[in-house]
């Protein structure tokens, strides 16, 4: 069955690879509706920030740098970039249902001007600084200009190389489609959170607490993802504020929240002191962040402050945590600890890849988060796996504990069973063999007078009683199976003889006995009980031939211990037989009372040896003995 996901991820794959290598089908209509890029714009710093007006900038002397397309973004950066004015000139064939895309916008306030009115106007609560922008066009704007007022109090401000201009609905969908994998890539997250939480209160007894601070990680690093994308603010800006503070809020609580997981996932005393004592300092920081962020919002002159403390402090925090438990995770793999080698490779890729970013982030001008959200998926697998593993040990453990549980129970109550009928046994054997062994005197004596009739009954007489006989042996036997007499036993010399008893029962039953014994091999034990014991055991292999067929006994030393195979290929046992196989009183025989299985079970006990057997219905039984080896 492990191979049934391995197929289908390969035929995945290949269906995913034919889908990448088909060649799109696009109409030539649909060629001429695709958008194209603008080749450049012109941009322009004021010095004065109160220049925010289409009529100040009119009625200023400024002059206009122009921006190529695809230029690097550090040419937008001046002495002054919190305000910037961008203005755009139109193309000769706009028409209606056109429209002009932009990417991204940096600013917190934004302004779009035509003809000197107002198009569009964002407000100053806005804290997300990454802004896709879609304006519509129309047959008499072609020629025209468009210019852009945009400002930030705290942030660098400009606009990404890349202004989309064509048909209202292709460029709708990437408007809308802005931000989108972000937003699904979080929300996915998010899901998993939920379905963890709700895992978790089963769990009470297998780390619940382990799970729950796994399920607020994956649902913190997925709202933070979430409310990293650009579409959460395009379609709800009036929730701007709310979501920009939550963001920061989730993003502090990942913090503890990931060396709490790390800590209950290792075992090691030293891993867990270093992990405990940073979710401490953690702990203090993060409360400190968040009442920051809380007092920034009542008091917005702490703002700068708490941009310091959310931004390069956290930054600085969270890479040294990165780090430490990296440097935990890798030696832990080093050490052999369970799962840490999975999780080492995919929390290795989640810290470099975002220590990487994060450098970059401070360091780049606006150089966005973008491969660290694909890596947390690889690293919420990873802990994910791990904890699975785990799981699925203990429930492996516990399947193994149950079988145990049961196989002692059985074997308690088959003890018991056992105990009660050998007492019953001694008692009823020693009490019935007394007047047995008088009749069987007086019968001897009347088998000496001269009536023929008498003495063919007598002797039919004399046939049952030895057979009754031998039933109260057996009795004993089982109640009894201490042996008198303890020898060192040749299995070879033994099983000559049982063949030498058997072979005439085999002839009858048109089956073949084939023996495959060494002559070195030796047992401690009572010759006499040893060959009951076999006898028993091969006798009924034969019957279960049922005409022809084969009965192979093989034996061979295997370190301490001798073993035995007989193997017949009768009619076999279904697993209920086999089962019972050894009660007291069980018989798949139809004249039989399953004294002699018992007898022979007790025999091997009593030899120190076991005995197991396996069988399937028309194909045969197999019995291995085990005994200690003698030598």
């Amino acid at each position: 069955m492990k191979i049934v996901p391995r197929v289908s991820a390969v035929i995945i794959l290949c269906l995913l690879s034919v889908l990448f290598l088909l060649p799109p089908t696009v109409s030539h209509a649909a060629e001429e509706d695709e958008p194209r890029k603008l080749t450049s714009w012109e941009m322009v710093w004021p010095q004065n920030p109160a220049d925010n007006t289409v009529d100040k900038l009119v009625s200023g002397r400024y002059e206009w740098t122009t921006i190529q397309a695809g230029s690097s973004i550090e040419q937008q950066l001046t002495s002054s970039p919190h305000t910037a004015w961008i203005r755009i000139k139109l193309p000769e064939d706009v028409k209606d249902n056109m429209a002009i895309f932009f990417e991204r916008i940096y600013g917190q306030q934004i302004r779009v001007y035509k003809d000197g009115q107002i198009l569009y106007e964002q407000g100053t609560q806005h804290q997300f600084n990454r802004n896709p922008l879609l304006i519509p066009l129309h047959d008499q704007d072609a020629g025209g200009t468009i210019v852009i007022w945009t400002h930030s109090d705290y942030f660098k401000v400009g606009v990404d190389p890349a202004i989309w201009i064509g048909s209202s609905a292709n460029l709708n969908k990437k408007y809308v489609s802005d931000g989108i994998d972000e937003l699904v890539l979080g929300s996915i997250l998010l899901v998993l959170s939920v379905v963890i939480i709700a895992f978790s209160m089963f769990m009470y007894k297998l780390k619940y607490k382990l799970w729950l601070g796994i399920s607020i990680l994956i649902g913190c690093l997925g709202f933070t993802i979430s409310m990293n994308s650009s579409t959460i603010y395009t379609f709800y800006p009036d929730m701007t504020q709310l979501f920009y503070y939550s963001f920061l809020i989730c993003f502090a609580i990942e913090l503890p929240v990931l060396a709490y997981c790390f800590e209950q996932i290792f075992t090691s005393d030293e891993a867990n002191a270093i992990i405990r004592k940073l979710r401490n300092y953690l702990m203090a920081y993060t409360l400190f962040y968040i009442f920051c962020t809380v007092a920034s919002l009542l008091y917005p002159e702490m703002f700068l402050f708490m941009k310091f403390i959310t931004g390069p402090v956290f930054g600085v925090i969270y890479v040294l945590e990165l780090l430490v438990l990296l440097y935990v995770t890798i030696k832990e793999a080093i050490r052999g600890e369970q799962g840490a080698t999975l999780l080492s490779v995919g929390f290795g890729l989640f810290a470099l890849t975002t220590i990487t970013e994060w450098i970059l982030y401070y360091s780049v001008p606006w150089y966005e988060l973008d491969i660290s959200k694909w890596t947390i998926f690889i690293f919420v697998c990873s802990i994910l796996t791990v904890k699975g593993q785990r799981l699925l040990g203990k429930y492996e453990e516990v399947v193994r504990y149950t079988e145990e549980l049961e196989a002692v129970s059985n074997e308690l109550q088959r003890s018991e069973k056992i105990k009660i009928i050998s007492e019953l046994a001694a008692s009823v054997a020693h009490e019935v063999r007394n007047p047995l062994q008088v009749t069987r005197g007086f019968l001897q004596l009347m088998s000496k007078q001269d009536d023929d009739k008498n003495k063919k009954y007598v002797g039919i007489a004399l046939e049952e009683l030895d057979r009754a006989s031998d039933i109260i042996n057996d009795f004993l036997t089982f109640a009894k199976p201490e042996f008198d007499h303890i020898a060192l036993i040749n299995l070879s010399e033994e099983f000559n003889h049982i063949e030498g008893v058997l072979i005439p029962m085999a002839n009858l039953e048109g089956g073949i006995i084939i023996m495959d014994i060494p002559n070195n091999l030796w047992i401690r034990g009572n010759s006499s009980k040893f060959k009951q014991a076999f006898i028993n055991i091969m006798k009924n292999s034969i019957e279960a031939l049922q005409g022809s067929g084969e009965v192979k006994v093989k034996a061979y030393l295997k370190e301490t211990e001798v073993v035995i195979h007989v193997q017949d290929n009768g009619i076999g046992m279904n697993q209920e037989e086999l089962v019972r196989l050894g009660e007291p009183y069980f018989s798949n025989k139809t004249k039989g009372t399953g004294l002699g299985m018992m007898v022979t079970f007790r025999i091997i006990e009593a030899m120190e040896g076991t005995i197991e057997y396996s069988s399937e219905k028309e194909v045969g039984t197999e019995a291995v003995i085990r005994f200690p080896s003698g030598v």
